[in-house]
């Protein structure tokens, strides 16, 4: 059950019951946001919806020593001399750490079988941490001869481990902008009634230029990553992670991730954080994170509640900060200017927002301190109004964070996180984009992925992408999530899927299969040594985009420049 499954069901039982036209007649009536989340709450309420909800969804799982067994055996398993899948054992021992209880073996035991792994991978200095964690958890003194031989010997092998290979220092292709020092000097902000903020470039950019880096004002993990990646920092650590002491379902890098998550964010969502997971999708996550780290921004409801009444701090973009005094403040302005497109939106579509944020400031407010901080109904209302606003931005602004994608046996979800990034939110979408947003961590570097002439627009894209999707898929998921006809050169001139693109006789190809094989095997040198080279045909042959040869260039191309960031998940390094 999630909240989607609440919202369908309510309005089917309004429609049973005849009670459709009545309800939706007041929401009409309704002009501010939070009385339209507060009747609906009420609905939800009056209709049993939130004690159904209490009753099928647990608000957040008690560590549990027994479950902690379970999952470390699980783990033995995997780290078997019949199976060795080490990154299996090593998740599997997260989540018996994670379930721990305070205090007890479990815990203890846990980071010596992790350093057992780490033992025979050969990663040695993660294995004496996890040593070190061991002890100060009180390893029991009958299994202590096995961690003192361990780390004697992890110590006179400790020259042997490799150094891990270093990002590659990639440089703004241009001088920095005079308002935006992350950004490129030829890039301009313009706006239409049409097509709203969009960015510009007033010089001819080539493929593989870097045009801008930036940092996102708050991110969230995704909770298939939360026994992989810290939640505070979002660093992949599957190798000396630490849990939170309250909740199974949050982990950290290092006790400063630690303190810093429970002093802002984590100390409103641990409470509910399993309702969060099981009812809410990621952009409900960042939409929440987004009000979070604002509220944490001010020492009263009251002040940020200025802030944000201020005209100064409306409808500002990334263009219009203060970037020789960039706080956390100053950066949220960007993000708080986000546009919702509220207008365009149709009743039902305000309807169904409302159920989702009913829901979820309910529970953040009945069962979290956010209801102490808020101080009485003019802060919840305020808080609810900030959450409504952040929903509607969230689907068309926030950004994945994401990896390579994968192959064969190392497949995963390639999104790790969501972030609200205030300048790559100004890109519009195209189907066939010319940029590339590559990550190094939760930092985004815009690569130009197509020339883009002098006067011409920058392009992302906000996921459905012509080389799969077919133009149908495409502008239905964009209407339907999106709230525009897409109008880009692949929907007007329905460009063919990757599987029917045609070569083109007079176009050579800049690679073969020796590329996609060192590529795949996530070859940092030969990325080095040949992403210039697919850069250079891209250039020279755009005109003939697409065609088979293009789009094979630029999936290596894509795949040299996320080995090159160090967008490549630890699982497929290894």
């Amino acid at each position: 059950m999630d909240v989607y499954d609440i919202s369908d069901d309510l309005i089917k039982k309004l429609s049973d019951w005849k009670l459709i036209g009545i309800i939706s007649g007041k929401f009409n009536e309704l002009r501010e946001n939070y009385s339209r989340v507060n009747f609906v709450e009420h609905v939800l309420i009056d209709f049993k919806y939130i004690e159904k909800i209490l009753i099928n969804v647990k608000l957040r799982e008690e560590k549990c020593n027994k479950k902690s067994s379970e999952y470390r055996m699980l783990g033995n398993e995997q780290f078997s001399l019949k199976n060795r899948k080490y990154f299996n054992a090593l998740e599997l021992y997260n989540k018996s750490i994670c379930y721990s209880e305070p205090g007890s073996e479990n815990l203890s035991i846990g980071y010596a079988n992790r350093s057992a792994v780490l033992y025979e991978w050969k990663r040695y200095h993660e294995c004496l941490v996890n040593i070190e964690l061991a002890r100060k958890a009180n390893y029991p003194t009958r299994l202590m001869h096995k961690l003192d031989k361990r780390e004697k010997d992890c110590r006179q092998l400790l020259d042997q481990q490799p150094g891990d290979i270093q990002p590659y220092d990639f440089q703004m292709s241009f001088p920095p902008h005079p308002q935006i020092p992350n950004i490129a000097d030829c890039l301009e902000i313009h706006y239409t009634e049409e097509s709203g903020r969009f960015i510009c470039t007033n010089r001819d950019l080539v493929v593989g230029d870097l045009i801008a880096t930036e940092e996102p004002f708050c991110s969230t993990l995704l909770p298939p990553m939360r026994y992989i990646r810290c939640a505070t920092c979002k660093v992949e650590n599957y190798l000396s992670l630490i849990p939170c002491d309250n909740c199974c379902s949050v982990m950290f890098c290092s006790e400063e991730c630690r303190e810093r998550a429970l002093a802002t964010f984590h100390k409103y969502e641990c409470p509910i954080i399993d309702l969060l997971h099981k009812m809410f999708n990621k952009i409900h996550g960042i939409a929440l994170r987004v009000c979070l780290s604002a509220i944490e921004l001010f020492p009263t409801i009251e002040e940020l509640m200025t802030f944000c009444d201020d005209p100064n701090n409306q409808n500002k973009s990334a263009f219009d900060l203060d970037y020789a005094n960039l706080t956390p403040r100053e950066h949220y302005r960007a993000i708080h200017g986000l546009v919702t497109n509220q207008n365009l939106r149709t009743l039902s579509d305000l309807f169904q927002r409302s159920v989702v944020c009913a829901v979820l400031k309910h529970f953040v407010i009945e069962h979290t301190p956010l209801k102490e901080f808020l101080g009485g109904e003019e802060g919840e209302h305020f808080f609810t109004e900030l959450l409504f606003k952040h929903l509607q931005t969230s689907p068309s602004n926030m950004h994945g964070i994401d990896l390579v994608e994968q192959v064969n046996e190392t497949k995963d979800d390639t999104t790790h996180s969501s972030g609200a990034f205030a300048f790559l939110s100004l890109l519009n979408h195209s189907c066939a984009p010319n940029t590339l947003r590559v990550y190094q961590g939760t930092k985004a570097y815009l690569f130009v992925f197509r020339p883009i002439p002098a006067g011409g627009e920058l392009y992302d894209t906000y996921g459905p992408h012509f080389a799969v999707f077919s133009k149908e898929q495409r502008c239905e998921t964009l209407s339907m999530q999106y709230r525009f006809t897409c109008k880009c050169e692949a929907c007007i001139n329905d460009y063919p899927n990757f599987g029917k693109l045609q070569p083109k006789f007079f176009v050579p190809y800049a690679n073969d299969e020796t590329d996609m094989k060192s590529l795949a095997k996530y070859d940092y040198d030969f990325a080095l040594d040949n992403y210039r080279k697919y850069c250079e045909f891209l250039t020279q042959h755009a005109k003939a985009y697409p065609c088979d040869q293009i789009c094979s260039a630029e999936e290596c191309l894509k795949m040299a420049l996320h080995i090159l960031v160090d967008a490549v998940p630890l699982k497929a390094k290894m």
